[in-house]
């Protein structure tokens, strides 16, 4: 009986040891998943200009699906500067991608993501229970990577602890 209970102890303590690899490995497939998803969706972008894109989306979806609470924002800010915010949402969407993938200053990434993709949200007004919004998936994602330092496994951010332990960015 006791060489039982003493195998049982050693193999209950050996799987808490791996616990945090799986967990840091979940981390890592969300945080390069994230930065797939935004540098996916950068590239085309880039490739052309953004603006006309970003007007018809906000006057023929935003302005109709938006929040009440948005719609100002979106009629009295971003529609009269819709160049300027088609740029930042662009080199936005394409840092982050880079960032994230890279594991580098990632939890300001995730921030950064957390509050472009609840932009996203609230234009499309959508809610977190919302059975289609994808957004809010991100939004769990990037609140996840934001708590979890995923950056510190297999990423450029591990390196910057190493030197600034204290630092919140990574």
């Amino acid at each position: 009986m006791t060489c039982v209970t003493f195998g049982a102890v050693r193999r209950l303590a050996s799987s808490r040891r791996r616990v945090p690899w799986v967990a840091r490995g979940a981390l890592v497939v969300l945080r390069v998943y994230l930065g797939a998803v935004f540098l996916v969706a950068a590239l085309p972008k880039l490739r052309q200009d953004f603006t006309p894109d970003l007007t018809g989306f906000v006057q023929q979806v935003a302005l109709q699906r938006a929040h009440q609470f948005y719609r100002p924002f979106l009629e009295q800010v971003v529609l009269p500067n819709a160049p300027a915010f088609a740029a930042l949402v662009t080199w936005v969407e394409l840092l982050l991608g880079v960032t994230l993938l890279l594991g580098l200053l990632t939890r300001f990434s995730a921030a950064v993501a957390l509050v472009l993709t609840l932009n996203y949200m609230f234009a499309k007004g959508a809610w977190f229970w919302t059975p289609s919004s994808n957004d809010a998936a991100f939004v769990a994602i990037s609140l996840a990577l934001l708590m979890g330092a995923a950056g510190r496994t297999l990423g450029l951010d591990a390196i910057l602890a190493r030197r600034w332990p204290r630092s919140p960015l990574w």
